[in-house]
């Protein structure tokens, strides 16, 4: 529910608001301006792809509490991550760790990866997964995993629900 709202907020500034308006309104704070430049910026509506600008524009809407902003930077960087180990091809991309005994190959990271972006609960979890315990170039990250556990826990998986309960973490 939260990404269709946050998708129609999008698409209503995209619609109604030109480029520099929208930067404008990101320079006050504004969280639905800052996360549109970086979907815009990411997928290159209605400007050039410029990954760095959309990192830097999720990071400011993720700082001010966006968490659909903590997502989508969340999955903009695992996907650098993957990009950089293509060239492994059908190697095992990353290996886990003491914590996390698994073995990805890039395509399974990469299947990982697109269905987490169409909001998979079970790919999302397996992402925060992979955040909290860190394998390969993927260094731990428990703020991203957080994140990435209460998306899937609002998407209604009971897995992630236990395990930010067990964290001690508030569950919508």
């Amino acid at each position: 529910m939260r990404v269709t709202i946050l998708l129609i907020i999008s698409f209503i500034f995209l619609f109604s608001q030109n480029l520099e308006e929208l930067k404008r309104l990101g320079e006050k704070g504004d969280i639905n301006a800052l996360t549109t430049l970086g979907m815009m910026y990411e997928n290159g509506d209605g400007v050039e792809v410029n990954l760095d600008l959309a990192k830097r524009y999720y990071s400011q809407a993720a700082e001010l509490g966006s968490e659909d902003a903590k997502i989508a930077l969340a999955l903009l960087l695992l996907d650098e991550t993957i990009q950089k180990s293509v060239s492994l091809k059908n190697k095992v991309a990353v290996k886990g760790n003491e914590k996390l005994n698994i073995e990805l190959s890039i395509e399974d990271l990469k299947e990982i990866l697109n269905r987490a972006k169409k909001m998979d609960k079970d790919a999302l979890f397996t992402l925060a997964t992979i955040y909290e315990n860190g394998i390969g170039d993927i260094k731990p990250d428990i703020k991203r995993a957080l994140a990435l556990y209460k998306k899937a826990a609002k998407l209604g998986s009971q897995k992630a629900k236990r395990v930010l309960e067990l964290k001690g973490e508030k569950v919508e």
